[in-house]
């Protein structure tokens, strides 16, 4: 007996046989197996409809557990408010830590537990278990705030040491390095790549911003006695801080020689903006090339180009404050870290000349 109206989720498809059926609600499809418009055809579509809502009520995190406060985590201000790419890798952690925890209960989130996920996830790097950790952190703050978790599980929880063995993550870059890897990009008619190291190394933009920035960034601006000069204005797009600083000489030298192909400063062998996995695979290839003619330090990063920039500063007697402007953060915290470095740095130089001076002496001797 054929019923009234069209049975929802049911898709026809003509062949040379006649009219075969399929069940199809988003990426679902299956095929159909009873007579169209029958009360049969309607079971079975109830059928694999309810066996369709076991599956996803079994996906939906409990409430009351770590899987239901990354759940919320996803829908918070917090987390809507970062920036995309930003988004896309939280969600990648979050959906690793949910895959491992995601059923624990938040009466069970103790600081013994929180030591047990932090000795699991530390056989992955101490980068990548001190990610994780802050994720979690991130996920479960309004449970501890409001004290579904009873008690701060982080409140005395170190972060996982870098090894002593592991190597620097974003060395910083000499300049005989910087120059040899611009010349090569330039050899290879690539303008628009040397545009990218330059913007690393004499702005300290990051990668991402070294991607989008427009060529309206560049605009002219005036010292203190009136007099023109080059400045670099923009929104940053990952923190949403203000870049407002003087070009640097270096930079406005080396933009002045490559020619302007597209709507951003730098750009790829289309003339259009870079994506970031795309500028790091170009940007790696060219340090590949000259570490093999032992030009460059085959463990160099595009992010090390900002650090050289950042101990640069600081070398130059900036203070953090001035270190904060000039490379768009937050706060003063990570001037810190370049301070440091370039504090290294000046010892190690002293040291040296101390030693200098004492061979110079037993040769005079």
């Amino acid at each position: 007996m054929a019923l009234a109206g069209r049975i929802p989720f049911v898709q026809r498809i003509e062949t040379d046989g006649g009219v075969k059926l399929y069940f199809r609600r988003g990426a679902h499809r299956r095929s159909l197996h009873s007579p169209d418009g029958s009360q049969a055809l309607r079971d079975e579509v109830d059928s694999i409809l309810a066996e369709l809502g076991k599956v996803d009520r079994a996906k939906t995190p409990l409430p009351g557990t770590v899987g239901g406060m990354i759940k919320a985590y996803n829908a918070s201000a917090d987390f809507l408010g970062l920036a995309r790419s930003t988004q896309a890798d939280y969600q990648r952690l979050l959906d690793e830590i949910d895959e491992d925890a995601g059923d624990v209960l938040l009466i069970d989130v103790t600081p013994a537990w929180i030591v047990e996920m932090k000795n699991a996830w530390a056989s992955r790097g101490y980068r990548a278990a001190n990610l994780r950790l802050q994720m979690l952190v991130n996920a479960l703050e309004p449970a501890i705030v409001d004290n579904r978790i009873r008690a701060d599980p982080f409140l005395r929880l170190k972060k996982v040491k870098r090894p002593h063995d592991a190597p620097e993550p974003h060395p910083i870059w000499s300049d005989d390095e910087v120059d040899a890897l611009i010349a090569l990009a330039m050899d290879r008619k690539m303008p628009g790549l040397a545009r990218a190291v330059a913007l690393g190394r004499w702005a300290g933009f990051r990668r991402g911003g070294i991607c989008s920035i427009p060529l309206q960034a560049l605009i002219t601006g005036y010292d203190p006695e009136g007099r023109p000069h080059r400045r670099i204005y923009w929104l940053t797009q990952k923190r949403k801080v203000i870049c407002d600083k003087p070009e640097d000489p270096r930079l406005t030298a080396f933009l002045a020689k490559t020619p302007n192909r597209a709507l951003t400063i730098a750009y790829n062998a289309r003339n259009g903006p870079w994506r970031e996995r795309q500028l790091n695979q170009a940007i790696d290839r060219l340090i590949e090339a000259l570490a093999g003619q032992g030009k460059v330090r085959p463990n160099l990063t595009i992010h090390g180009l900002r650090h050289t920039r950042g101990v640069e500063l600081a070398e130059a007697g900036a203070s953090d404050s001035e270190i904060m402007s000039q490379l768009e953060h937050r706060d003063g915290r990570t001037a810190q870290i370049y301070r440091r470095q370039a504090e290294r740095r000046k010892l190690a130089d002293s040291a040296q000349a101390k030693v200098d001076a004492v061979v110079r002496l037993r040769l005079r001797g």
